[in-house]
């Protein structure tokens, strides 16, 4: 299926859950993010928008013993990474962004991607939002990448560009895919 049409039938899905389902099943994924095991000490999370797995506790939980990134956008084709630091501003596209140092991914390489995606197959292809960002930021940063999502968000293939990169695994409320 064409990714325009997979990007709209996900967001329909995601649209007809509840905020208290979204709040519930974000709280299961976040639970077995904690407890996956994933190696090395520098980890980018993105900061969820309202139709995606909520990472607020997420990110402050892996603050704890981690060193955390998020992606801030700064053009149509890049972005970069911003420090956690406990402090909030509005960037792109209305996303909340840590006011801590800009890096790019030369500066600081993460050992782990929590990804958002907005729909994903069994063999771990990902659809996101169609601005490419991800993709750029894999294919210039070996890490592990781990995608979450609900499962209604699983579809049965995605159409793949040679440009796309797979994620390592997807967690959902449901289940873990590729570990």
């Amino acid at each position: 299926m064409d990714k325009k049409l997979v990007r709209k039938e996900v967001s329909a899905r995601i649209a007809a859950m509840t905020d208290a389902e979204k709040r519930e099943k974000s709280a299961v994924i976040a639970a077995k993010v904690a407890d996956f095991g994933f190696c090395g000490k520098r980890i980018l999370v993105y900061n969820s928008l309202s139709d995606e797995v909520d990472t607020s506790r997420l990110i402050s939980e892996l603050a704890k013993e981690n060193e955390v990134y998020l992606p801030v956008v700064v053009s149509d084709s890049e972005m970069m990474l911003a420090a956690y630091d406990g402090n909030w501003k509005t960037g792109a596209y209305g996303i909340k962004e840590p006011t801590g140092e800009r890096l790019t991914s030369g500066e600081v390489r993460p050992d782990v991607c929590i990804t958002p995606l907005r729909a994903f197959d069994e063999n771990l292809n990902r659809v996101g939002r169609g601005k490419g960002y991800y993709d750029r930021f894999f294919a210039s940063c070996d890490c592990t990448k781990i995608a979450i999502a609900f499962e209604c968000q699983k579809v049965d293939a995605v159409q793949t560009d040679e440009n796309d990169i797979k994620t390592d695994c997807v967690i959902t409320e449901r289940a873990i895919y590729g570990k």
